[in-house]
Formats: structure tokens, C-alpha cells, sequence
């Protein structure tokens, strides 16, 4: 008996090992085909790079520039690449895809572990191939990362506590190093999340004695040992850091609009629906059964309904709100949609049927809504390649509506058809992944080219600015900070933290340094810009290069 469970042991780690690689050649897939986007992914690069030139991975710094918005566990985890591979568009996305690795791998095995094997790969397909997730796999920001971590912390807690594994005290541990993990990834949600969660679990269940249980001590020193070291240094080193950090960055984000980041309340909704093709349909049903069973207060169902309706509402009444927030509740969409998949099509229960054709109204609908506005769509991408991109998106989506078609009168064949429904889906996100760099060009477009000219062209003592924005994939590709003339955005805080800073500069002081110094000044400015200033002034400068966005001119 011994020698089989071992035999079933080496057989999962195998198969776990085989899915790892699946799913890391998924994600890593021409990872690197875009610049780094401005202002996100080149300020996830920047910071650690002036961390690696520096040396000081206490205080983090943009543009040479305190700058205490996030904590720093990302911003190592970059430099360390950084160190070890250098900077590229492929290794600076190298975390995300571990991540994303990652949060499948976790969904697999509760599914697998609690469930059945059907169960853990389908829920780990449908969180590899929904649009949000996968989109935020190839993103350099820290959402993903987070989401992954308080996943973890989360799914710790339904092994020990719902699924009341034997091993409870070794998952309430690492509970609490994913949840200090998070903290120093983005800050306390990585705490107020997930106790959200529990905090709403045991009110609806009535487990209040368990609080005794979940207090574990080892557990709390676990979390204060990888949470305190940091913030205590960076505080020591920076007395600004505390008020800043807790209270600007955590309580007055929330409650107020100081970055002019409010929606209304039901603002992620259609993210959500938008966000889970192609697999909505199937997960509106399968949170519409979550609900009934929540009614029962099944402790599972009321686990998971508080996962994802907790976090939702509360993102929903913040009044600060951005897309990737809401990516801690896609992992448990993405398990009870597995769940409900194969527990529809093994018992034959009609949920796989409304799911499938709500999946297949809504796939329509992306057709419909495509040729309802194509004139728009091709105005922002105005490329051949691009036209045959969006025609593959729109027969792979056709594709996916008549494979869900003959599932839903194939009763019998249903799981070889959701398994086509997954490889389908599968080309779905290479697809959108291949029509990325072109919507990026025409949006967010790269400063790579020209601060490229710059650094062949620059001397040690010559100058680089940017002209009334700070374009932070700009020294990343330089490979070296800049001044910013008439502008000020994020790096408000540090420009007032350090008095002394010659960063931030007046337009009008920076004219009379163009034409005043001995020095040679490269500036870096929109081609609207350079139409706004030279309509107005005759300054002698010269043209370096150009592309389509940007002019970098030169005063001597």
C-alpha cells in the first residue's frame, strides 16, 4: 500500500513538474515582444536599476527621486535580474510569468488535491485563459504579483481551515509569510484582504472560537520577521517615510480622490465580464450555484463567496480604482468555473448548457460589438498586420461559439470539446498577445530610439532633459536619470523631500540654461510640444533624430 501512495506521489510531482513547463512556455511566449510601456513598466524598471547603480536598496528612487508610493520586495526582485541577466524587454517580465506560473500551479493543486484531477486542470486552463489574468501576466506592475501572493495566503487558509488539513499548522505559517510577502509586494493589502475574507467567513459561519487557532504565534513572528526589517530601515533612514507611506499612500487613497482615480461603484462589472472571456458564461453560472450553496451556509461556498464578493465591494466603494485591482478574485472564479464544469458534465446537470450558451451569446456579442465600431478600431491601429490579427481574434472566437455548439448536443463528448474549447483559448491569448506591441505603439509609444541616439551621441558632462512630461521608459533606455523641465506628476513628493534636487526645472530657467551654458543640452519632447514652442520662440537648436512621437534636439 505504501509503495502505490509513493508510486501516486512521484506520478503527481511528475505531472506537476510537466504542467509547470506547459505553463511557463505559455506565458513566457514572445513575453518581450513590446518596449516597456510608459509610465508603468518603465518605472518597475527604473527604480531597481537605480537600485543596482546606487547600491541602496533601503530607499527606493525614481529619476534619482525618493519615491515611497510602493515597498520594495518587486523592485529587489528586478534587480536581482537585472544583476544576474541585464535589462531587456524578456528578462524585466521574467517575474510576472513566474507569478502567473505560480497561481495556476496553486489552483491546480487545490483542485486536484480536494476535488479531482479534471477539476484542478480545468480550473488552472480557465485561469491561464481568461483575458484578464493572462494580460496582466505581461505586464512589469506589481498587481499580479500581489494577487498571486494573497491568493496564496487565502488558499492557506481553506486548506487549514475549511478542508482542515493535518498538516493546519505548518499552511496557518506560510499563511502568514505569503500574507508579509504581499505586504512588502503592495503594501497592507496584503493583510487587509485576506482578513477581510476570513473576518466575513466567520461571521456568516459563526466560527469565532477558531480566532484562538488562527492567531497561531509562530505564524505572527513569521510575518513580522519578513514584514518589520524594511519598514523599520527605510523609516530610519527616511523620517518621512511613515506618513507618507501608511497614511497618504494607504487611508487617503482609499477614502479620497487625491489621484484622481475614482469610478463609480459598478465600474468593475463589466471588467469582470469583459475580463473572464471566454470563459464568463460558464462563471456566471457557476457563481449562481456559489450563491445557493451559500445560502446553506456550506462553509466552502461561504469561503469563496467572501473571497470574491468581499474584495469586489471592496474595490467597488474605494475611491481610488484601476483595472488590475480586482485580480485577487479571478483566481476562485476561475476554481468554482472549473468545478462547476466537470461537476455539470459528470452528474448532467443543465448548468453546462446555460453556461454555454450564455458564453456563446456573449462571444457573439464580441463579434457584433467589433463590426459595430471596426472603423474606430482600425483608425487606432492602422496596420495591415494588425487587420489580420483582429480577423484571426474574430474566427477564433467564432471558432470557440460552434465548439461550445457541439458540446452543448455532444452530451457525451463534452470534455474532448471543453479540452478544444481550452487549446482554442489558448490561441485567443497568443493572438491578443501578437496585436499588443501595436496598440502600445499607437497609445503609449517607446522613447527607446531616440534615447538610444542620445547615449551615442552624449558626453559625461552633457545634459538630458524632458520637456513638460517624464517619460519613464526614457532612463531605462538611456541608462541614466534626467531633469524634467515644467513638470512634476509622481515625483512631487521627492522633488519637495530633497530641497536640493536640480531635477525639476522652470521652463523659463531651463531657457535661459539653453542658450547660457557651455555645456551641451539634449532635450526630449512630443512633436506637439516642439510645434507649441518653436511657433512662439526662435531658439537656436538643432534636430538629432526623430520618430513619429517624439524630437530630441540639441543646443549646440
Amino acid at each position: 500500500m505504501e509503495k502505490q501512495q509513493v508510486e501516486s506521489r512521484i506520478k503527481g510531482v511528475k505531472f506537476l513538474l510537466f504542467l509547470a513547463v506547459v505553463l511557463s512556455a505559455f506565458f513566457s511566449y514572445e513575453v518581450g515582444n513590446r518596449y516597456f510601456a510608459d509610465p508603468d513598466e518603465g518605472r518597475y524598471v527604473e527604480i531597481p536599476r537605480e537600485m543596482v547603480v546606487t547600491g541602496d536598496y533601503i530607499t527606493p528612487k525614481l529619476d534619482g527621486l525618493k519615491y515611497f508610493e510602493k515597498p520594495a520586495m518587486f523592485y529587489w526582485m528586478q534587480a536581482a535580474v537585472i544583476k544576474t541577466i541585464g535589462i531587456n524587454e524578456t528578462s524585466m517580465r521574467l517575474w510576472p510569468v513566474i507569478f502567473a506560473v505560480i497561481g495556476c500551479l496553486a489552483v491546480f493543486l487545490v483542485g486536484s488535491q480536494y476535488y479531482s484531477g479534471a477539476v484542478g486542470l480545468f480550473s488552472a486552463g480557465i485561469l491561464a485563459t481568461n483575458i484578464l489574468y493572462y494580460a496582466h501576466s505581461r505586464l512589469i506592475i506589481l498587481d499580479l504579483v500581489s494577487s498571486v501572493l494573497i491568493s496564496c495566503v487565502l488558499w492557506c487558509f481553506f486548506i487549514s481551515f475549511i478542508k482542515k488539513s493535518k498538516h493546519s499548522n505548518l499552511w496557518i505559517i506560510l499563511m502568514y509569510a505569503f500574507s508579509a510577502l504581499a505586504c512588502l509586494t503592495k503594501g497592507l493589502i496584503g493583510v487587509i484582504l485576506p482578513g477581510l475574507v476570513v473576518f466575513l467567513w466567520i461571521t456568516f459561519t459563526g466560527s469565532w472560537k477558531r480566532i484562538k487557532e488562527m492567531l497561531n504565534p509562530w505564524g505572527i513572528a513569521v510575518f513580522f520577521a519578513i514584514f518589520l526589517p524594511w519598514h523599520i530601515a527605510v523609516s530610519i533612514k527616511n523620517p518621512d517615510f511613515p506618513y507618507f507611506y501608511f497614511v497618504g499612500e494607504h487611508l487617503l487613497r482609499y477614502t479620497t480622490k487625491m489621484h484622481d482615480r475614482y469610478q463609480p461603484a459598478w465600474f468593475f462589472i463589466p471588467i469582470l465580464v469583459a475580463g473572464i472571456l471566454p470563459w464568463t458564461g460558464f462563471a456566471i453560472v457557476a457563481m449562481k450555484n456559489m450563491f445557493k450553496k451559500f445560502a446553506k451556509f456550506e462553509s466552502e461556498n461561504v469561503f469563496l463567496t467572501c473571497w470574491i464578493f468581499g474584495i469586489l465591494a471592496f474595490f467597488s466603494f474605494s475611491n481610488s480604482k484601476l483595472i488590475p485591482y480586482i485580480l485577487p478574485i479571478v483566481p476562485p472564479i476561475a476554481f468554482i468555473t472549473g468545478k462547476n464544469i466537470v461537476d455539470s458534465i459528470e452528474q448532467k446537470t443543465p448548468d453546462f448548457k446555460i453556461g454555454a450558451i450564455i458564453n456563446i451569446v456573449l462571444l457573439a456579442g464580441a463579434c457584433g460589438a467589433y463590426f459595430a465600431s471596426k472603423s474606430q478600431i482600425l483608425d487606432v491601429l492602422q496596420n495591415v498586420d494588425v487587420a489580420l490579427l483582429v480577423n484571426a481574434f474574430l474566427i477564433l472566437l467564432a471558432i470557440l461559439c460552434v465548439l461550445l455548439i457541439l458540446a452543448v448536443y455532444r452530451k457525451n463528448d463534452r470534455f474532448i470539446f471543453m479540452f478544444w474549447v481550452l487549446f482554442a483559448a489558448v490561441n485567443l491569448m497568443w493572438i491578443i498577445n501578437k496585436a499588443a506591441p501595436y496598440y502600445q505603439n499607437e497609445k503609449k509609444p517607446t522613447t527607446k530610439r531616440l534615447a538610444k541616439a542620445i547615449q551615442i551621441n552624449r558626453s559625461k558632462n552633457d545634459l538630458v532633459y524632458c520637456y513638460r512630461r517624464y517619460y519613464q521608459d526614457f532612463p531605462v533606455y538611456l541608462n541614466g536619470t534626467v531633469g524634467i523641465v515644467d513638470f512634476v506628476g509622481e515625483l512631487e513628493f521627492g522633488a519637495k523631500a530633497d530641497k536640493n534636487n536640480d531635477k525639476i526645472i522652470s521652463e523659463k530657467d531651463f531657457w535661459q540654461l539653453w542658450t547660457g551654458t557651455n555645456k551641451r543640452i539634449f532635450l526630449l519632447l512630443s512633436r506637439q510640444h516642439y510645434r507649441e514652442v518653436f511657433t512662439e520662440k526662435r531658439i537656436s537648436h538643432k534636430i538629432l533624430d526623430f520618430d513619429k512621437h517624439f524630437i530630441v534636439i540639441i543646443n549646440k
